[in-house]
């Protein structure tokens, strides 16, 4: 692929769609969608560049005010926001183990596509009184990762899902399942199977080699490039040197292979 004059390979567009629709994410863009994101995405990035836009005092005072502009009419409660953020707060100590079943509607669906699918989530729900979680998801919901992980999302903590998903799993017991919840996505069942305290968060650096579905020949050059480089560190080279120079992720090998802080549901 090439945008504007410049090369794209086919292993970094792999990477970002992969790194930006995990498993934790509701509603995976379809392959053919992220292509014209990605597209549309490195254009605007290119054209920013060459003018300047991003350095630019008026493009800053504009960036300001459209913030302000938006978060003006969430902030007027002071009461409310101490409870959100309390309760948010709250709600990042702990992680929740997750699957759950989904019937799509759409938020602006009619009264007739509303009732059919709270009718169906309602008719699922009785089925799962006696039938397994994983089988059941497997043959009904509409996550389109369903067929790989029956339903499985995994650990998620606070602002890791969509607000109604999020409170409702963080309101069912553990070895249960919840009653139906609407989000944007349409109604979920969520089974909640383990909670633990959250372990917090981790700094770690990476060397990456890219690799690509399929194609084995690159998979091969992949493998024997990163051994190599792991015995170079495990030998004493610096690894920072070492990610700086021969990562393929190179936005962190910028930073000596430093990746941003993580924790449980995000990298």
């Amino acid at each position: 692929m090439t945008i504007n004059g410049n090369p794209v390979s086919k292993s970094e567009f792999e990477y970002i769609y992969n790194k930006n629709n995990s498993n934790n994410v509701l509603d995976k863009k379809s392959l053919e969608e992220y292509v014209d994101l990605f597209v549309n995405f490195k254009l605007k990035v290119e054209e920013a560049k060459s003018q300047g836009i991003d350095t630019t005092k008026s493009f800053i005072d504009e960036l300001r005010g459209y913030r302000d502009q938006l978060t003006k009419p969430y902030l007027t409660d002071a009461k409310a926001e101490e409870n959100v953020l309390k309760e948010a707060y709250e709600r990042l100590k702990e992680d929740i183990e997750v699957s759950h079943i989904l019937i799509r509607v759409d938020q602006n669906a009619t009264p007739e596509d509303t009732l059919a699918a709270w009718s169906k989530i309602q008719e699922i729900s009785q089925r799962l009184q006696h039938e397994d979680f994983a089988t059941v998801a497997k043959e009904v919901s509409e996550d389109q990762s369903v067929s790989d992980n029956g339903g499985y999302i995994g650990w998620i903590t606070g602002f890791r899902t969509v607000y109604p998903f999020e409170t409702m799993a963080f309101n069912t017991p553990v070895g249960t399942i919840s009653k139906p919840v609407r989000t944007a996505f349409g109604y979920h069942l969520i089974k909640v199977s383990n909670r633990r305290n959250s372990p917090g968060e981790v700094l770690v650096s990476h060397i990456m080699k890219f690799t690509s579905q399929g194609d084995d020949e690159l998979n091969k050059q992949a493998k024997h490039q990163i051994d190599s480089l792991y015995q170079l560190v495990k030998e004493g080279a610096d690894f920072g040197e070492v990610a700086s120079a021969n990562s393929d992720d190179r936005g962190s090998a910028a930073r000596n292979g430093e990746l941003p802080w993580f924790g449980t549901g995000r990298m």
